[in-house]
């Protein structure tokens, strides 16, 4: 998680003294970008991480991105200039650009990915899930061998992954920042990798000439990038944990780039959708705002209960009195904007007087029902606006959900013990495909124990695990929609609440700005266009 930082507040700041506290308030200049964040970063390291990943979307190069085309997201070459699949789906043979150098001059070659492989699969690691598929990957994780069997150097610019099992989405989950592909040569001789802007060597557009720690990070346009020259040549991010400052900032001029997400709603629509509406850039947040019920507790493990609550809660209310109408609403697992999507589902009509009906013919008395809900408070405030907004509708038709508050280490604890009876959470897509939302709540028992609060189907949860072997496109996509019918309409397990909406505003010095494609917070730099 990221660090926190002290809250500087804005109230105590004139603009004199916004220009001296940040290098964000650097005098504007040709090709220069200032932004900010409101927490540091704890490391550039990908490795380390899955949570910071602005420097390495922009430092480093991965064999594929996702971009949108014509509005959808698709995953286009960019290390990598082909690859065929085995008819098993097992085995994809790839061929790599062989005019590619790290910002140091080395070449990049194929052994570089595959160091990069089997450095993720080390002791300590945090985005060990993608090589964990390649054959091989238990031996090297365990240490018993040091190279991984299912990856094969064939020269420099050709090499071949062949995976334990088929995997139709492998292509999409190369995309992720944690593919970041790094140069195996600097790793074996520095020791500031991640931590050091001087080691953390790429192949991306930028370099990081400079890390502040809880004040500002530098980015430089790399002259030895092999692909096309971005208009940002410099990117000051500026470490600003209070909203409000950066509000002043932009508005002072000082910023050409806000991110609108943290910043009180009401500000947002008085002043960035009135004097700032055509500056103002929205993206939707592609993932999922969710509720999940324990079926191991008491009520919640009768599915007629389930089906009442999902009938009770007003999710067009919350869209609207919560979020400004800033969301859509959803009805599936999997959110719209990924590959898969199910545009023909319908969300569950709201009806209290039903959900009412439904409880009394299941033999429920008026308040007898209650579960507690876990509320994260690390949470953002809409989010926990969002519980006791459920708590509240859900009272209305008699049921007493509990509102308890814990905080973010109590409240993974719980979750990963399967004794929480259920909770509010958003889960975000790094990688445009079904499995990475489907698998991650419903793959395996460990999977429905930690995540969906004891899902117990297990015939269903073995069709999830084996849905990613199919290699048929068609076919697995309609497998994924059967699934999340049955989990959703027959089940109740999940209720589908709304996918939220990503605001940005340019300043004046911008042309145009393309956030990232899932909605991140984190973007790629050469995406923002100055005039």
């Amino acid at each position: 998680m990221r660090r926190k930082i002290s809250v500087i507040m804005a109230a105590a700041l004139t603009s004199g003294m916004l220009a001296g506290i940040t290098a964000g308030a650097a005098p504007a200049s040709d090709g220069l970008l200032r932004t900010a964040v409101l927490y540091d970063m704890s490391t550039m390291d990908v490795a380390k991480t899955t949570d910071n990943y602005l420097v390495p979307m922009n430092v480093f190069d991965r064999l594929f991105e996702t971009r949108l085309v014509d509005g959808t997201a698709k995953e286009i070459p960019s290390l990598c200039t082909d690859y065929t699949v085995s008819e098993d789906g097992l085995t994809y043979d790839f061929t790599i650009r062989d005019d590619v150098v790290f910002s140091n001059g080395n070449t990049l070659t194929a052994g570089d990915v595959q160091y990069t492989f089997e450095r993720l699969l080390k002791a300590g690691q945090e985005n060990m899930d993608i090589p964990e598929e390649v054959a091989g990957a238990d031996a090297v994780e365990s240490g018993e061998a040091d190279s991984l069997e299912g990856f094969q150097v064939k020269d420099d610019t050709h090499f071949s992954i062949t995976l334990s099992k088929p995997n139709a989405g492998f292509i999409a989950e190369l995309s992720a920042p944690a593919m970041s592909i790094v140069d195996a040569e600097t790793m074996e001789s520095v020791k500031g990798f991640g931590t050091d802007p001087a080691d953390t060597i790429g192949s991306g557009p930028y370099v990081v000439t400079e890390w502040v720690a809880n004040d500002h990070y530098t980015l430089e346009y790399n002259p030895k990038y092999w692909g096309d020259e971005p208009t940002v040549k410099k990117a000051i991010i500026s470490v600003i944990p209070d909203a409000s400052t950066q509000n002043l900032m932009f508005q002072n001029g000082e910023l050409d780039l806000i991110d609108l997400q943290s910043l009180d709603t009401a500000i947002v629509e008085s002043t960035y959708k009135t004097m700032y509406a055509d500056q103002v850039v929205s993206t939707p947040k592609v993932g999922m705002t969710f509720m999940i019920f324990n079926e191991n507790q008491k009520y919640l493990k009768d599915a007629s209960v389930r089906k009442a609550i999902s009938m009770a809660v007003d999710v067009d209310y919350m869209i609207n009195g919560i979020y400004n109408g800033n969301a859509n609403r959803e009805a599936g697992i999997i959110p719209t904007g990924i590959w898969g999507h199910n545009d023909a589902l319908e969300p569950a009509a709201y009806d209290p007087e039903g959900a009412k009906k439904l409880l009394e013919e299941a033999g429920y008395k008026e308040n007898e029902v209650t579960f507690e809900l876990a509320m994260d408070t690390s949470s953002d405030g809409n989010i926990q606006l969002v519980c006791q907004n459920i708590c509240d509708q859900l009272k209305k038709v008699g049921i007493n959900a509990e509102l308890k508050s814990y905080e973010h280490a109590a409240w993974l604890d719980l979750r990963s013990s399967g004794e929480m009876e259920s909770f509010v959470a958003t889960w975000g897509m790094d990688y445009n495909d079904p499995a990475n939302i489907m698998y991650t709540f419903y793959g395996s028992e460990k999977n429905t124990k930690q995540r969906s609060l004891n899902y117990p189907d297990k015939e269903i949860i073995d069709r999830v695990a084996a849905a990613p072997s199919i290699v048929d496109d068609q076919e697995r996509e309609a497998e994924y929609q059967a699934l999340e019918e049955k989990i959703i309409g027959e089940d109740a397990a999940w209720l589908p609440l709304f996918e939220s909406l990503h605001l940005y505003c340019i300043g004046d010095r911008v042309e145009s700005f393309t956030p990232h494609w899932a909605g991140f917070t984190d973007f790629y730099v050469s995406d923002v266009v100055l005039k």
